[in-house]
């Protein structure tokens, strides 16, 4: 995806464009649930979370932080990167 591409589609999202952001979530969500596997080791923590449930807290702040304007992405792989940090965090939390 091009970057001008990206920026537009980021732009959609940020309007409220649920197509927008439901081609994002498409995008982005397999490498998400398997950063999330990868480091959702605890047997106990898996029998209460999997990747989906966390997956969908991720993208719902995103979504929720982007509306207000919170993130300058101009490239996919940086939106990415900011995606896999934010697991990070739900994961750790």
């Amino acid at each position: 995806m091009a970057d001008a591409e990206f920026a537009e589609q980021l732009r959609r999202v940020r309007a409220g464009d649920a197509e927008a952001a439901a081609d994002l979530v498409r995008r982005f969500e397999p490498a998400l649930r398997m950063e999330i596997r990868i480091r959702l080791f605890d047997p106990t923590l898996r029998r209460f979370f999997d990747s989906m449930d966390i997956c969908q807290s991720v993208f719902k702040s995103f979504f929720v932080r982007s509306a207000v304007g919170q993130y300058e992405l101009e490239r996919p792989e940086q939106l990415k990167q900011l995606l896999v940090k934010m697991t990070f965090h739900k994961l750790t939390h």
